[in-house]
């Protein structure tokens, strides 16, 4: 990565965990834990076998939740001044060690891919989830993105979910994706 790249991804990203401070300190866990109905998160740890899409035919959610949430989350963007996406992740009831995607803002995700219902929490994004704290994931030379990660803590203090800020990495001359 050339060096002028370099040093305006760190820029970024510094901007992007001043952001990630705010949305840990902003969004409420209580919410996040209310966005996906219980029904949703069964049919996603329990997917009938002999219809594989039949789960996300019952991702719901409760909608006004969710709309505070998704403006929650655009209020956060805004607060960057360059394009980023920001997605709030919650633990599927049932499948502690999986993730789904509550609410996505944008078209930038390190993680999530069209179509995907959960995955697996693992690296950075299962670190911020177990250890509760904000995280630059490390920037690689050849990495397409910059992402930080914020935890979201419940009235408890265990934390709930993570919300993701990703935008694209100044050095990589990849256009970003069309798709939302």
């Amino acid at each position: 990565m050339a060096a002028k790249g370099q040093a305006k991804a760190c820029r970024m990203l510094k901007a992007m965990e001043e952001v990630a401070r705010v949305a840990a300190t902003m969004v409420d866990g209580e919410e996040a834990k209310r966005i996906v109905v219980d029904r949703a998160f069964q049919h996603m740890a329990n997917p009938n076998t002999q219809h594989r899409f039949m789960a996300g035919d019952y991702f719901d959610v409760d909608a006004a939740t969710f709309l505070r949430m998704k403006k929650t989350l655009q209020r956060l963007a805004l607060l960057l001044d360059f394009p980023c996406g920001t997605s709030l992740w919650v633990p599927v009831k049932g499948q502690p060690d999986h993730v789904t995607v509550a609410v996505h803002n944008g078209t930038l995700h390190r993680y999530w891919t069209f179509g995907q219902l959960k995955c697996k929490a693992d690296g950075d994004l299962a670190e911020c989830l177990r250890a509760g704290k904000i995280a630059a994931v490390p920037l690689k030379d050849d990495d397409k993105w910059l992402t930080v990660l914020a935890p979201v803590r419940d009235s408890l203090g265990d934390v709930a979910g993570v919300v993701e800020i990703t935008t694209m990495n100044p050095a990589c001359r990849e256009l970003a994706p069309a798709w939302s």
